[in-house]
């Protein structure tokens, strides 16, 4: 019995350490600036480039917010990747309006690449700006975003700068899990030492990557990351390990998408890459890290099942300190309090997900991303993200 004291009390530890490392962390945190000093005639050509897969029912939204911008010179190159729905017809009858906006349709995925790592490859190829920015085709900008972003790289001599979205949701329990989701993220890619050169940690995400063309033409580009599924982090991780410099910054009020509508979808749609990163797909890894993961996870709530004072202990403890922290956090106006004091349910969510994910993996003998399945033999070959 001694062993489970001791079991549920370094769990507790870890548990309280980590929820006083998010607190700390979600109050230090850069913001993206709220006002712009650049003048617009300084501002270099601006390249966005949108994958969209079967997205009928949302391009054209995603569309609208990119062509409401203010920035005075930019392209828009739009990559239909082998959509079987009206994506590419919404696509080319959007270029028509704006001539601005450069449509690319592929029918056919080469061997050996991922469908979305091709499309935003062969995208590059068609760019002329000397920015690039990576974006999905749901994801809300802000009318001035890009103007401040730009600014806020060329000021810190980034050559790569990543923005944090907002993630509005309806419901409660899908947001305190969205959340515990943030929180696992920022703290395995070692945020505050992003900018350390001497340290590994990078970053990359998905709604809004900023690179300069000139530093992302230096590095062997999306052929080096042809089958990662963590094409997004892939791409700052590769600029670091290349030498450059890389940012990140929280843009909550600029930037907005709607990730998973309801909770069945977000576990259904990380079935892809929530186990890639820390199993390299290894099936010993996909077999044991869901115990290693569910065991500290799970503690604190197994600790109160246990109904002997001393192992219930550490379990009310930790609850009573993430309780605190919730309250901290939550002084911030954009957080719930309500959301926050359900994380602790919300990483039981993601222990769950993540368990399935690698389950999935095993009897699968890979994954399937986009309607498209990809040999687990063929990703641990090519994978170059691990934590």
């Amino acid at each position: 019995m001694e062993l489970i004291w001791i079991y549920f009390a370094v769990t507790a530890v870890f548990w309280c350490g980590f929820y006083l490392y998010a607190a700390r962390m979600q109050h230090t945190l850069p913001s993206l600036p709220a006002q712009t000093r650049a003048n617009r005639r300084s501002l270099p050509k601006l390249s966005i480039i949108v994958t969209a897969k079967d997205e009928a029912d949302t391009i054209e939204a995603g569309l609208d917010s990119l062509i409401a911008q203010d920035y005075p010179n930019y392209e828009i190159i739009v990559i239909n990747d082998r959509s079987t729905d009206a994506t590419g017809e919404i696509i080319n009858r959007i270029a028509l309006k704006h001539g601005y906006i450069k449509p690319l349709h592929i029918e056919h995925l080469p061997e050996q690449w991922l469908g979305k790592v091709n499309a935003l490859n062969q995208g590059v190829a068609m760019a002329t700006g000397e920015w690039l920015l990576f974006t999905d085709a749901d994801v809300y900008h802000q009318q001035s975003l890009w103007q401040r972003a730009i600014e806020y790289a060329r000021a810190n001599k980034y050559d790569h700068l990543a923005l944090l979205p907002d993630v509005p949701t309806s419901g409660l329990l899908l947001s305190a899990t969205i959340k515990a989701f943030s929180l696992l993220f920022l703290y395995s890619v070692k945020v505050h030492q992003i900018e350390n050169p001497k340290n590994k940690a990078a970053i990359g995400i998905g709604a809004f990557n900023l690179v300069r063309h000139e530093a992302f033409q230096a590095t062997p580009g999306f052929e080096w990351l042809r089958m990662e599924v963590a094409d997004d982090y892939g791409i700052g991780y590769m600029l670091k390990e290349n030498g450059y410099r890389i940012g990140f910054a929280i843009a909550f009020a600029d930037l907005k998408i709607q990730w998973y509508k309801n909770l069945p979808s977000m576990i259904h749609g990380l079935d892809k890459n929530i186990m890639s990163t820390g199993t390299q797909y290894s099936r010993m890894k996909l077999i044991v890290s869901p115990f290693i993961f569910a065991a500290i996870l799970c503690a604190p709530f197994l600790s109160l099942l246990f109904f002997d004072p001393p192992y219930m202990l550490a379990g009310l403890c930790v609850f009573s300190f993430t309780s605190l922290i919730s309250l901290y956090v939550a002084k911030d106006p954009h957080e719930k309090l309500t959301a926050w004091l359900l994380t602790p349910v919300g990483f039981l969510i993601i222990c769950y997900t993540f368990a399935r994910a690698c389950y999935l993996c095993l009897i699968r003998d890979g994954i399937i991303w986009r309607g498209t399945y990809y040999p687990r033999k063929l990703l641990k070959k090519y994978q170059r993200v691990k934590m």
